[in-house]
């Protein structure tokens, strides 16, 4: 049997803030538009990913949280970069709070067909750079940094 661990977790800690590590992916169609996810619980986009499981490697992570939301099959090809602090705290919809460490990979889309997946997400859709939706505040900076297309990966110092 499988444990849940943020489940298990949260039976000891209840809504008290954790870590939670976030993989997802910045992906782009073949007109160049990015993939993005409009969040049921605050109605704003973001890149599609999610919560990483304990032993799992946060690149299949990211894949595996991108093809539940989306329908979509990615490879990750490098990482944008590592974020976390202030703006990077959560507060879901039943009250539990979390830290976010997460994990950005730049990816390529390999397979599958897009479509909302899940109870996350109310829609998943493609938009060119110039006319994004409205995002997350810290979904704007990781695209700004996908966008720069810097070699090496960012992160706060």
């Amino acid at each position: 049997m499988t444990v849940k661990y943020t489940r298990w977790l949260r039976s000891y800690v209840g809504h008290q803030r954790i870590l939670q590590v976030r993989a997802s992916g910045y992906a782009c169609d073949e007109y160049g538009r990015i993939l993005l996810a409009r969040r049921a619980d605050v109605m704003l986009w973001d890149v599609p990913g999610g919560t990483i499981g304990l032993d799992e490697v946060p690149a299949r992570g990211m894949a595996r949280e991108v093809r539940e939301e989306t329908g979509l099959e990615l490879e990750a090809e490098r990482l944008i970069g590592v974020y976390g602090g202030p703006e990077f705290h959560w507060s879901y919809p039943n009250g539990d709070q979390a830290q976010i460490l997460a994990l950005f990979f730049a990816a390529r889309i390999i397979g599958g067909e897009l479509r909302p997946t899940g109870h996350e997400n109310v829609n998943v859709d493609f938009f060119p750079p110039d006319q994004l939706p409205p995002l997350l505040p810290r979904t704007r900076r990781m695209i700004a940094d996908a966008l720069a297309g810097r070699i090496e990966a960012v992160f706060d110092r």
